[in-house]
């Protein structure tokens, strides 16, 4: 697994052993940051970071900084390593808490630009996070959550947030929702 594009392009990351994460792949991670554009200056919010590997390669486009939250100590811990070798822990923090249950974890304070949602593909972690985060404040200049989930289903509806593009990739959907105020300021519902 390596970073994509930016000023850490092709530089690798480490994984812990196991089946402790399933990392976004190279080809998705690509599709994803082409459909995302310019991330300069953003602040971003990784929530089931794993690895890092959506929140570093944001890093190494030029986010701003990255808060990443994950609940396995051992891939936090690998996330830790992964952002000392990159030399990337001023513009960084992880955040270890338990993701099972749906509360805005301590120390992710602010409002995000961009938030990556990644949960396991079992089970509801994802609708529940998309709701909490509905509920959040976002920056006037406005926000965007990228959500990874299996293929197949219709894409949860939170308050809150609306639905602006969606895109499948092999096995992979990624759905891309808009602050439900930036889409009433703006006066349409496109990306």
């Amino acid at each position: 697994m390596r970073i994509i594009a930016g000023s850490l392009g092709g530089r690798r990351l480490v994984a812990p052993r196991g089946h402790a994460t399933r990392p976004t792949s190279d080809r998705v991670r690509e599709a994803l940051f082409s459909a995302l554009g310019d991330v300069s200056g953003k602040e971003v919010l990784d929530l089931y970071a794993g690895t890092g590997a959506l929140g570093i390669e944001a890093l190494s486009r030029g986010a701003l900084e990255a808060r990443f939250v994950e609940g396995n100590r051992a891939v936090a811990r690998a996330l830790r390593e992964n952002l000392a070798r990159l030399g990337l822990e001023e513009r960084a923090a992880v955040l270890e808490t338990d993701l099972a249950r749906p509360a805005w974890p301590a120390g992710a304070d602010g409002a995000f630009d961009l938030v990556f949602l990644d949960p396991p593909y079992a089970g509801d972690a994802g609708a529940r996070w998309l709701t909490l985060l509905g509920a959040r404040p976002w920056p006037e200049r406005g926000g965007l959550v990228v959500y990874e989930r299996r293929k197949g289903g219709a894409a949860p509806e939170p308050p809150g947030l609306t639905l602006a593009v969606e895109r499948t990739y092999s096995e992979t959907t990624v759905t891309f929702y808009r602050a439900a105020e930036d889409v009433r300021r703006e006066g349409k519902g496109g990306a």
